[in-house]
């Protein structure tokens, strides 16, 4: 007698039947590691990239600054050239650039060539982030936040080891042994993308992006505006903050620069682990709800101990939580713009509109309301846990998928 048996869906990465289908992300894993690298090195350089370049602290901020205004300025066009033509076109672009732009920061013999190099570098950063979406979309469907989360988090993973290392490097290989590490690493990935994503899909390619754009899809922008445009400004002015307490006279400065990497290491566990399993044992929906609301209470506590009482315990654990959570959070609502499309090429279009929402916030919160926190910190602190608040309001309204048939690959 034939008895019918339910099988247990296999999941990543124990299922060995797929396991050629998530090898080929890792070529665009790398990319994304080494763009979020050569980028935060800079943060703990900047001291000495002032001095060798006989430059001053604002134009110097401008170079880190540089990735997220490239963002806003392209974002939409590096999503529309991904989809109007290839995933695999866009990828070897950015590689190029990045290789063009990070080589060329290694031999600069002065700012201006400096900033004209990092800037050729930076939009390696919208090139590579735009066509996430269709990467999602293509490879797995079921697996759309899983994908997405992970390539997030190892940009983020590569923004945090830059941020911890380069004070070390600095040390060992000074500031161009350092500068032509991140342009190393920038051709091994070009070398490894250009092969590697070959076999990426390309029967999308060059359909119409009508009616890409929904009404509901603002929700999305709001989160993604709000999450990290509020971690870039506590990165930013954790040690500005901290200068104004006798405590940290003489080490606010490395503790600023401690929270900001453990908000970056945060950002990139988070993203990496919480959308797979949310995913894995489908909890998505409460997943997000969970995810934002644990990011508000981080951003509480952050605010709150960082303006009034600066218990370092306390702070390393909320700027740490609030990376994990929030970017866990950011991730998933990034995915879920592209459940207001229907293919994969307008999927990669909607991700990079969700990019230029979010980095139009970096750009604008931080010098907006960062120093407020200086001036008038209950204002300051009131603003931002309002923002936070209404961005977990949001979460229950996010679009999702229902799973597609039995068993998540």
């Amino acid at each position: 007698m034939n008895q019918k048996v339910n099988r247990k869906p296999l999941y990543f990465p124990i299922s060995m039947a797929n396991f050629v289908r998530w090898v080929r992300l890792f070529p665009y894993w790398f990319l994304l590691f080494t763009i979020g690298f050569g980028w935060f090195i800079l943060s703990p350089l900047v001291g000495s990239i002032i001095s060798a370049f006989h430059s001053s602290l604002a134009p110097v901020v401008l170079l880190i600054s540089l990735y997220g205004y490239t963002m806003v300025a392209l974002g939409l066009l590096a999503g529309w050239l991904s989809a109007r033509f290839t995933v695999r076109s866009s990828l070897i672009v950015a590689a190029i650039l990045s290789v063009i732009g990070l080589v060329g920061r290694s031999i600069s013999p002065d700012y201006s060539i400096l900033f004209i190099m990092q800037t050729i570098a930076a939009v390696a950063y919208p090139m590579a982030v735009a066509p996430v979406g269709s990467i999602s979309e293509s490879i797995s469907r079921e697996r759309a936040h899983t994908i997405t989360g992970i390539s997030i988090g190892i940009l983020f993973l590569g923004m945090a080891v830059g941020s911890f290392s380069g004070g070390i490097l600095l040390g060992e290989i000074k500031l161009t042994g350092t500068f032509w590490l991140t342009a190393i690493l920038a051709v091994i990935a070009l070398v490894v993308v250009i092969p590697g994503t070959r076999n990426y899909p390309v029967d999308y390619k060059g359909r119409s992006l009508r009616g890409v754009f929904k009404a509901g899809v603002i929700k999305n922008w709001y989160v993604g505006l709000v999450i990290a445009s509020v971690s870039v400004m506590f990165g930013g002015i954790a040690a500005e903050v901290l200068s104004h307490f006798r405590a940290y006279d003489t080490t606010y400065a490395y503790y600023g620069g401690l929270l900001g990497g453990l908000t970056f290491l945060g950002s990139a566990l988070g993203a990496i682990i919480l959308p797979p399993l949310f995913e894995k044992y489908r909890f998505l929906k409460k997943g997000i709800i969970i995810t934002s609301f644990l990011a508000f209470v981080s951003v509480f506590s952050l605010s709150y101990f960082l303006s009034f009482l600066p218990i370092l315990w306390i702070l390393l654990i909320s700027f740490f939580s609030f990376g994990f959570f929030g970017n866990a959070y950011w991730s998933m609502a990034m995915t879920s713009t592209t459940n207001y499309v229907d293919d994969p090429a307008k999927a990669g279009f909607s991700t990079s509109m969700f990019s230029v929402a979010t980095n139009i916030g970096v750009a604008l919160v931080p010098v907006f309301i960062g120093p407020l926190f200086i001036t008038i910190a209950p204002f300051a602190v009131g603003l931002i846990v309002s923002l936070e608040f209404v961005g977990f309001l949001l979460s229950p309204a996010l679009k999702l998928k229902p799973p597609a048939g039995v068993g998540y690959v």
